[in-house]
């Protein structure tokens, strides 16, 4: 069997659902036995029997706990304690689902945080996450948000780009198209609005909105080139399709009034594609090739009904950025065999960090930077001593990070994760690669740097796993860290506690304050099992000085 023939039936599923892809694995895993991708771990026991019991919607301040690793970790100077949590709640479903279509004019009293001699209240969405969020020059707050829903379900959950007023207010709104799954957005120097849109048949379109979110045009990228960025596969795709695992398989960024998008296909690869818009109208996208076609394995579970962080498919999802020249850093999950095919593809003789370790449990991070005329300027391998997987990327200042979560121990033992932030230069210079333990297992999701050299981290800690397979089992806290400089020891900034799972999915540094996003009564693997309405959450917005 070719690789084409079983990438053609993931393209064709309407969404990535476990159960149907559970199916298309066994297949696949057969066209891939002897390519020497490890399973991703010992998959989960069956659902569990019952639920546990719900837990109070009031949640009590966690006591001291077990001592962090990472002994030099401190809050903020006014922060008095750590910010309470479900001390490791269980996983279990326990308030109502909200509408989502309620808007922060719709949320719960506010929480101030106090900002300077100005205070931003907590803003709170029922029914939302938030995804992403930027500010434009004149001072419009832009978020992205997203309906969590079950990757037993066929179809994406709702998604919409919202503009804010200054206390919070809905201004101007755009929503996806019913089935479509809005991947990303970027704002323009011009207040104009351009976003990635994933449709039902997984192809990918560019999308310009005006200053009040307005549509002004779409385009769907076409790429015939696509099947010949890897040689002698029949049945290989004759046009760009986004990979079928990851809802959201790509990835949008600003440069100036033009865009570079990012996509990671059907075909296993990972192409970014550079577009202007000018008038009513998009050019035709200029493609390059970030990584060659090759597939790997995907480890999916055999029960459990949500997908905490994205984490399973995080293999299939690029990350992207832009800095303020307009060059583009992209970032993948790298297994030694993606390591190989890179090299195979561009002979700049990449190699895993550990290559003693066997490949069946390591894995480290691919990062690449584009020219802004679309010419590769150079990649590297980062990450820690054990496996790592980026779930966001930053490039400002001079400086690009890499955020996402790093194995504790060695193998695949699922036991604990920490916190892993890696920096470069913007010639590809590592700054340093880190892995910081804080309570029990925890995750970067976003970052952003500060004019004054801080590095601001956004995620959720205090979870766990199951050490031997998929399943997040205790719910996590927000978390927002600063590193000044970046060997520094950590900075915890106390946010306002929420029920169930909280992440700090967001995070972006304007001049006077640091704003984060994500949400709060949010699920995660096995909180839905016995009852989907359970797969909900209140997206969360707030700000604390910079």
């Amino acid at each position: 069997m070719t690789r084409g023939g079983p990438t053609l039936i993931v393209r064709m599923l309407p969404r990535p659902s476990f159960l149907a892809l559970a199916a298309v694995c066994s297949s696949f895993a057969v066209a891939c036995a002897n390519d020497g991708a490890r399973s991703r771990d010992a998959a989960d026991a069956a659902p569990r029997d019952a639920a546990p019991s719900p837990q109070d919607a009031t949640v009590a301040p966690r006591d001291a706990g077990p001592a962090r690793r990472d002994a030099t970790v401190v809050t903020s100077e006014d922060a008095g304690t750590r910010d309470a949590a479900s001390d490791g709640g269980t996983d279990s479903g326990d308030s109502t689902a909200a509408p989502p279509d309620a808007s922060p004019a719709d949320a719960s009293p506010a929480d101030a945080a106090e900002i300077g001699d100005a205070s931003v209240p907590l803003e709170r969405v029922p029914g939302w996450s938030v995804r992403k969020q930027s500010v434009t020059p004149d001072g419009v707050r832009v978020v992205l948000e997203e309906v969590l829903t079950s990757f037993t379900q066929a179809d994406v959950g709702a998604t919409r780009i919202q503009l804010l007023g200054p206390t919070g207010e809905v201004q101007h709104g755009f929503d996806a198209p019913a089935g479509s799954f809005l991947s990303d957005f970027c704002a323009h120097p011009s207040g104009q609005v351009s976003a990635v849109l994933i449709a039902p048949d997984r192809t990918v379109a560019l999308v310009r909105l005006d200053r009040t979110l307005s549509l002004l045009a779409t385009h769907t990228i076409h790429d015939p080139a696509v099947h010949d960025d890897l040689a002698g596969v029949d049945g290989g795709p004759t046009d760009l399709f986004a990979n079928g695992f990851a809802p959201d398989a790509a990835r949008i960024a600003s440069a100036g009034e033009d865009v570079v998008a990012v996509v990671y296909s059907s075909f296993y690869s990972v192409i970014a594609y550079r577009a202007s818009f000018a008038g009513s109208a998009w050019s035709d996208p200029a493609r390059t090739l970030v990584e060659p076609p090759r597939p790997v394995t995907p480890f999916l579970p055999i029960g459990g009904t949500f997908d905490t962080f994205g984490a399973i498919v995080d293999w299939f999802r690029p990350q992207l950025d832009t800095d303020e020249e307009g060059n583009a850093y992209v970032s993948i999950w790298a297994h030694p065999i993606k390591v190989r095919a890179h090299v195979t593809a561009f002979h700049d003789g990449l190699a895993p960090l550990h290559p003693e370790v066997p490949h069946a449990s390591d894995s480290d991070v691919l990062l690449t930077r584009l020219n802004r005329d679309g010419t590769r300027a150079w990649s590297r391998v980062v990450g820690t001593e054990n496996e790592d997987e980026p779930y966001g990327i930053r490039g400002r200042h001079g400086q690009v990070a890499v955020v996402g979560r790093s194995r504790r121990f060695p193998g695949t033992d699922n036991t604990a994760w920490d916190a892993f932030v890696s920096v470069s230069t913007t010639a590809g210079e590592l700054v340093g690669s880190r892995a910081i333990a804080l309570d029990a297992s925890s995750i970067f999701l976003s970052a952003d740097l500060s004019s004054g050299g801080t590095w601001f981290l956004g995620g959720s800690d205090g979870w766990s796993q199951n050490p031997d397979g998929l399943s997040v089992i205790t719910f996590g806290t927000k978390l927002l860290v600063g590193l000044s400089p970046f060997d520094a020891a950590p900075v915890r900034h106390v946010l306002p506690v929420g029920p169930r799972h909280n992440e700090v999915r967001s995070v972006f540094v304007d001049t006077r304050r640091v704003w984060y996003g994500g949400h709060e009564d949010g699920p995660i693997m096995h909180t839905a099992d016995a009852d989907l309405t359970q797969i909900h959450s209140t997206a969360v917005l707030g700000a604390i000085a910079e």
